[in-house]
């Protein structure tokens, strides 16, 4: 007896194959462009059917379940998760979930059922995205410092916080060679591109201008904040693009819009997103809470037991997270791209194990969307992983880690 994956996995990758060749695509022409690869797996991500694409977003410190909660079929909301009715009927908030290791200092475990082996979006990007230019994408937000989500082989990735560096390294010309180097992403395809214009048919032309000018809108929102560096006329790329705590929305839109275009132009299947590090050392200057995010939920509210200041900064973050569903919900990406928003504990201020604000979204017809009646304390952040993979068929691969062995019921359709 076949196992299912044999019906799955393997037939995709000898489809690309297929389509490689039936196209005429050269080896050298798929590693001058990884636009090449994406556009051509494309064509078989559009046969098949369900969700292929996962993304990990990560907001530290949990959020307190009595502003969190909304109700059933989220028509109301709490203070910190307010922000999540522009996306309400994509969402499935779970509910009385527990953590399997919540607190400080669990970060590389969040989404690993070990301290070592593939993190879940490094292992979805070797089962999902095999054939695709980048196994796995993971970008921050002021992320760096107290501990990873992303374990590859059991080493820390720390996550790429500036977005100009993410850009680059996935929309630039991967080719090596002489010369100086091509600034404009689009100038930097132009080769690849015309090459690939003669393989393709009129709608596959369109979407490819399509993602050319997305590119480009992408990199001249990165000029405009990073003062304009990355030109066709520039010697050398910009020294830095500015990290700062000032512009903390800024960089998480801008890493966002990045997520959503990789996945729109099939450079990868697996992208996840952290807000923040395991220490919650940001701040969010702009707020009416000038401290730090860990002060805004230990004792910086003065005593007041509603959490004037944690209600901000936790709604705030919330609006991030929201606004990267939003984006691939516009880009027409979310129907095949399964989300899940994770935390390391519930109640911030307690550090406690119940009652964590998780959240699965996208997927189309594959889960629950537009409610929050799922859920239990006998499941953990594991099991929703575990659930994402079975929507996405990933756990039918051997590749698969088993991060758990049961669905959180309710959740799948």
């Amino acid at each position: 007896m076949k196992k299912p994956y044999k019906n799955v996995f393997d037939k995709r990758r000898r489809d690309l194959l297929k389509i490689f060749a039936a196209a005429g695509i050269s080896k050298g022409l798929l590693r001058a462009s990884p636009l090449v690869g994406g556009m051509m797996a494309s064509r078989l991500a559009e046969a098949q059917t369900g969700p292929n694409k996962s993304v990990v977003i990560y907001v530290p410190d949990g959020a307190l379940p009595e502003h969190w909660y909304p109700n059933g079929d989220l028509t109301s909301f709490g203070a910190m998760s307010q922000p999540y009715s522009t996306v309400a009927s994509e969402c499935n908030f779970l509910r009385s979930m527990s953590h399997h290791r919540g607190g400080h200092g669990v970060m590389p475990t969040i989404i690993n059922n070990s301290w070592g082996g593939d993190s879940f979006d490094v292992n979805m990007g070797r089962i999902l995205g095999e054939n695709l230019p980048f196994t796995y994408v993971n970008l921050g937000v002021h992320s760096n410092g107290k501990g990873v989500l992303t374990k590859d082989n059991g080493s820390d990735v720390p996550f790429e916080d500036n977005p100009f560096n993410a850009f680059n390294r996935l929309f630039g010309n991967l080719q090596a060679g002489g010369g100086d180097p091509k600034l404009n992403a689009v100038d930097a395809h132009l080769d690849a591109v015309n090459a690939l214009k003669t393989k393709l048919g009129t709608y596959e032309q369109q979407r490819l201008d399509s993602h050319l000018t997305a590119i480009e809108e992408t990199q001249r929102r990165l000029q405009e904040l990073g003062g304009g560096g990355m030109s066709c006329a520039a010697a050398s790329p910009p020294a830095e693009f500015p990290i700062e705590f000032s512009t903390f929305q800024q960089q998480a839109e801008l890493q966002a819009d990045i997520i959503a275009l990789a996945l729109e132009c099939n450079f990868t299947a697996s992208c996840s997103l952290a807000l923040g590090n395991d220490g919650a050392e940001f701040t969010l200057p702009y707020l009416d809470f000038q401290n730090t995010y860990h002060s805004s939920i230990h004792g910086g509210n003065d005593g007041d037991p509603t959490y004037p200041h944690y209600r901000e900064t936790r709604a705030h973050l919330s609006s991030l997270s929201a606004s990267l569903i939003g984006r691939l919900r516009d880009r027409g990406i979310l129907d095949s791209t399964i989300v899940c928003e994770v935390t390391d504990m519930g109640n911030g201020d307690a550090h406690s194990n119940s009652d964590i604000p998780l959240i699965m979204a996208g997927g189309g017809g594959a889960i629950q969307r537009g409610v929050s009646n799922a859920g239990g304390a006998s499941y953990t952040p594991l099991h929703q992983i575990h659930t994402a993979a079975v929507a996405l068929q990933a756990h039918q691969h051997p590749l698969y880690q088993g991060y758990q062995s049961e669905v959180i019921p309710g959740v799948l359709t």
